[in-house]
This record gives structure tokens, C-alpha cells and sequence, in this order.
């Protein structure tokens, strides 16, 4: 009977014993983060959050979140780079998921809200670099991030603020090769998810203006003397279609803007591809007085 005792004691006894262990482990990981030494912290508390004791700790989670996050900054663009900040927003989740007393959730909060905005700042930089693969990875895991952790993110402006840079992108592309529409095509639909969030988006409905125009420009400007009369009246029509289809973009700008005078010239040109010469000539007139009293905005 003793015997048996003594083994059900030695059983409790087991996790206390673990539980002490983890603790000095936890400690130490603690200390030789206060002091820099990141690559041992790390190594360190990778091990804690595994022990028994701890794997629903949010204070070993939250230490484990701020060791890679500074493991990040350290080597943010680093090969590792973006698999080090996925594991100390893991990390920083699971701390706030597991902190029900509510002791580390605001530290935990801000160095994953400061992690997810490196995020986004990827993206938009991928984007300066001309690649939209990379950026839109990169913004959807942003806005991924920033749902799990419900933060308080206007995506409302941040989906038009990335859009119309990403539309900007695509008619850089197409500009510079236009044998093929994708890009344009590419272009014309992310501005009309653009004005779909914000539809009194200046910058969307102007571009999608001078879009459709350039386009029937472009096409008139294909016409050579090869061309046979079905053929010419067929680019004629198919030019005077996109001339339609950018004057009420044009128009609802110049309703936004009316002092500017890109979009005043770009009345004029609309109207003059459609022969409507009497407007056109309004626009002119109101452009060169623009020009002469300068813009309003």
C-alpha cells in the first residue's frame, strides 16, 4: 500500500518538477533576451512553449512574440525575414488568444498591430518595384493578420490607397507595351473595385477616363493605308465606343474638380473625337481661361 502511494505521489509530483524546470528555462530565455543575445533566446523559448507547463502560457507566448519580432527588425529583409515575423505574429496571437486575465494583451496588441504595418508597407513597396505578385501577397497576408487580430484598421482606405496605386502599376505596363490588353484590362477593373469602395474617388475616375480615351486614341492611330473601307469604319466604331465610355468618367471628374485642367483638356479631346465640336470648343475656351487665371485646387 505504501508502495502505491508512493508512486501516485511521485506522479503528482512529476508536472510540479516540469513545471519548475520550464520556469528556469522561461527565466533564462528572459534574461538572455534583456541582453541582446536573441539567437539563444530564441532557441530557448522555441523549447519553453513546447513544455507541458507552458504551451498555453500567453507570458511565455508574449516573450517569444517580442524575440522574434526583434529577430525581424534585425533582419527584416533577410531570406528568413518574412518566416521570422509570421512566427512572432503566431506568437503574439496566441498570447492574446490564451491571456483571459488580461495581463499582456495591450503589449502583445501593439507589436503585433506595429508588425502587421510592416506588412503593408511591403506591400506597397513591392509595388514601387514594379512587382504586383509580391504586393498583393504581401497585402493579402496584411489584411489576413489584421482580421485575426481584430484590429482597428480603416481597410476601407487601405484597399483604395493600394488599389490605385496597383492600377497605376498596371498602366505603367501597359504603356509600355500595348500589343497586348491584359494590363489594360487589369487596369480598367482595379479602378472599378477602386470607385466600387470609394465612388467619389478622384484619382480612379479620371484614370479610368484617360484610359478609355487613350485606348480609342491608340486604335485611330493603328489605322494605315493597307486598311480596307469595312475595316477602317470597324476602327472608327470601335474607337468612338471607348470615346463613349470615358466621357462620363470625365465628366463626373470634372464635377469633383472643375478648377483642374487635365480634365477640361480631356473633355475637349473626348468631344472632339466624337465630332460634338461645339463642346469641344467650350472646353478649350474654359482651358485657356484656366491657364491664364491658374487652377483653382
Amino acid at each position: 500500500m505504501m508502495r502505491v502511494l508512493s508512486i501516485v505521489v511521485l506522479g503528482l509530483l512529476v508536472p510540479t518538477l516540469s513545471r519548475a524546470q520550464g520556469a528556469d528555462r522561461f527565466a533564462e530565455a528572459l534574461r538572455v533576451y534583456q541582453e541582446g543575445d536573441l539567437s539563444k533566446a530564441r532557441a530557448i523559448i522555441d523549447d519553453v512553449v513546447q513544455q507541458d507547463g507552458f504551451v498555453r502560457d500567453p507570458e511565455a507566448w508574449l516573450l517569444r512574440g517580442f524575440v522574434y519580432k526583434d529577430l525581424y527588425k534585425a533582419g527584416a529583409d533577410a531570406p528568413e525575414g518574412i518566416g521570422l515575423r509570421n512566427t512572432a505574429l503566431h506568437s503574439l496571437y496566441e498570447c492574446a488568444r490564451l491571456d483571459s486575465a488580461g495581463l499582456y494583451r495591450e503589449n502583445a496588441t501593439q507589436a503585433y498591430d506595429y508588425l502587421s504595418k510592416t506588412m503593408y508597407n511591403d506591400a506597397v513597396r513591392a509595388l514601387n518595384n514594379m512587382n504586383d505578385v509580391a504586393a498583393l501577397e504581401r497585402y493579402e497576408e496584411y489584411k489576413q493578420a489584421v482580421a485575426r487580430m481584430g484590429l482597428k484598421h480603416d481597410m476601407n482606405a487601405r484597399d483604395v490607397e493600394f488599389l490605385n496605386a496597383l492600377g497605376t502599376l498596371y498602366t505603367k505596363r501597359y504603356n509600355q507595351s500595348r500589343d497586348s490588353t491584359i494590363w489594360y484590362d487589369r487596369a480598367i477593373r482595379t479602378y472599378e473595385q477602386v470607385l466600387a469602395i470609394d465612388s467619389a474617388n478622384y484619382g480612379a475616375t479620371y484614370n479610368l477616363a484617360t484610359l478609355y480615351y487613350n485606348m480609342g486614341v491608340y486604335r485611330i492611330q493603328q489605322i494605315s493605308p493597307d486598311n480596307s473601307i469595312p475595316q477602317l469604319e470597324d476602327i472608327q466604331r470601335v474607337s468612338k465606343e471607348y470615346f463613349r465610355s470615358a466621357l462620363p468618367y470625365m465628366l463626373k471628374a470634372h464635377e469633383m474638380r472643375g478648377g483642374r485642367p487635365e480634365t477640361l483638356q480631356g473633355l475637349e479631346g473626348i468631344h472632339y473625337s466624337l465630332q460634338d465640336l461645339d463642346k469641344a470648343e467650350h472646353y478649350r475656351v474654359l482651358y485657356e481661361r484656366i491657364k491664364q487665371e491658374g487652377p483653382k485646387d
